[in-house]
């Protein structure tokens, strides 16, 4: 009688646990997040129309990773999303012949994610002797948002996010009802993922090998025919009210110390770098102390304020969006703060 009440409750036990042990064997058949499964150089499938969010700053760890056996790279674009259209050819007219740049950001990027990235390869003994980081007024004051699935950081580059508090924080976004069943049946629920923001259409055309997207699409039709793009639908989801200047100040002791650690970091590299301080459309513009403390740091030479420029800070014509600027601007401002006496953008004016 024993024996039989004890298998008796095993098999019920086995019974009880078997939705769970079915919904993480799920998990990881599918890892809907990219996060399981090791990168094989490539994120999206052929074919992907949408696609369940990505945290892009894990992409671009195991990116370089998966690459850089290879490619050897020494050179890096670090920022957040808005660095990713600062394209590769445009920076690399003003690298030596041998640089081998790419990609190393993350969507809504800080500083302490671009000091975490650059110590990673410090202390792996990686020779950066090149970068361009795009730093824009916002990331001045932003902070990690290790809760969050789409921003955590990489546990390889940071000690306050273990392994399993990252996977942890993917599993619990998987359980959602409606994430398990856009995964079981893709078609009746595409619209209910996209409108509680689990998933996304903006699937770009990408160069694995540099981390680089790109929005072939929306360059063709803004180069022939801006009026396509710019629609009246468009340009009333993104207008904004025009924020007076100057901008308030907002580098604290705190943030004057992390940038003394980013500027140590590429001293000791012996980086050769530039900093682009971005435009953002409804003058998101850095303000004059700011300014003062970054030039302090770096040094004059090395930071191009762009932020409180007169046309790329009020006219949606130059943005993908309401923050992100089109490719083209992006390599007008590369040019720019390269050749900053000698071939000024033309959309610029002295400031």
């Amino acid at each position: 009688m024993h024996n039989k009440g004890m298998k008796r409750f095993v098999l019920l036990s086995l019974l009880a646990l078997l939705p769970a042990l079915l919904l993480v064997a799920f998990y990881l058949f599918k890892d809907p997040f990219h996060v399981v499964k090791p990168y094989k150089g490539q994120v999206y499938n052929p074919g992907d129309t949408i696609t369940l969010t990505i945290n892009w700053g894990y992409v671009t760890l195991e990116s370089y990773k998966y690459f850089d056996s290879k490619e050897h790279f020494d050179s890096f674009i670090l920022g957040s999303s808005l660095s990713g259209y600062y394209f590769i050819k445009d920076w690399q007219r003003y690298l030596p012949k041998d640089a081998r740049p790419t990609h190393f950001n993350a969507s809504r990027e800080t500083l302490y994610g671009i000091f975490n990235k650059m110590r990673y390869l410090y202390l792996r003994g990686v020779e950066m002797k090149n970068a361009l980081l795009i730093i824009e007024d916002e990331m001045l004051m932003r902070r990690p948002l290790d809760s969050d699935v789409l921003f955590v950081q990489h546990p390889e580059t940071t000690r306050e996010v273990s392994w399993w508090r990252f996977h942890q924080l993917y599993f619990n976004a998987y359980r959602h009802p409606e994430v398990v069943a856009y995964l079981l049946c893709p078609g009746p629920m595409t619209q209910c993922v996209l409108d509680k923001g689990y998933a996304t259409t903006d699937v770009s055309n990408r160069n694995e090998r540099i981390n680089e997207s790109y929005y072939h699409w929306a360059d063709s039709v803004i180069e022939a025919n801006p009026d396509e793009f710019f629609t009246p639908e468009h340009i009333a989801k993104y207008s904004l009210p025009l924020k007076e200047l100057p901008c308030q100040p907002k580098i604290n002791d705190h943030v004057l110390s992390l940038l003394r650690d980013i500027a140590t970091i590429l001293e000791k590299q012996g980086t050769d770098y530039q900093i682009i301080i971005p435009p953002h459309y409804g003058y998101e513009a850095i303000s004059s102390d700011d300014l003062y403390y970054m030039e302090m740091i770096f040094g004059a030479e090395r930071v191009h304020d762009y932020s409180r420029d007169p046309k790329l800070g009020s006219e949606l014509q130059y943005y993908y969006d309401d923050g992100h600027l089109i490719s083209r601007e992006c390599g007008h401002l590369i040019d720019s703060a390269y050749n900053a006496v000698s071939l000024p953008s033309p959309f610029l004016i002295p400031h």
